[in-house]
């Protein structure tokens, strides 16, 4: 065995766990490749947060790591003559990023729009190696 004290068979059943959990949610590597877009001057995050306000959204930035949280909280009431009804919905929704180095953290811009939560991250210019020509001997 390469782990000891059974080790091993607790590593699968954590793989077996995840795996089963995106299963679950139908989280795909493409699905997940679809929230990301790398572009020469920025990097694209997008998100899906129906019934989520910008109030409702809190997006910070912190040692590297975007962290966007969202909470929505709504209770109705009404009634007749005789009758009385309440309603209530909670939703939450959070999310984590480890952004690149060469992220620009205090430039980052947020966008949300029919339930649509766009952000962008400016990316720094990064100097050009000069391509060097290494001599045989």
């Amino acid at each position: 065995e390469f782990f000891p004290s059974g080790l091993g068979n607790a590593l699968l059943q954590a793989t077996d766990n995840i795996n089963r959990l995106f299963q679950n949610l139908h989280l795909t590597p493409s699905n997940l490749i679809g929230r990301f877009k790398e572009k020469d001057e920025c990097y694209k995050l997008r998100y899906e947060v129906p019934g989520l306000s910008k109030e409702d959204l809190k997006i910070t930035v912190d040692d590297g790591v975007l962290t966007i949280k969202g909470e929505h909280k709504e209770e109705a009431q009404g009634g007749g003559d005789d009758e009385f009804w309440s309603a209530r919905s909670y939703g939450f929704y959070h999310t984590t990023v480890l952004l690149p180095e060469d992220a620009k953290a205090d430039d980052i811009r947020a966008e949300l729009k029919d339930g649509l939560l766009q952000i962008t991250v400016p990316r720094t210019e990064r100097p050009k190696d000069a391509v060097k020509e290494v001599q045989i001997h």
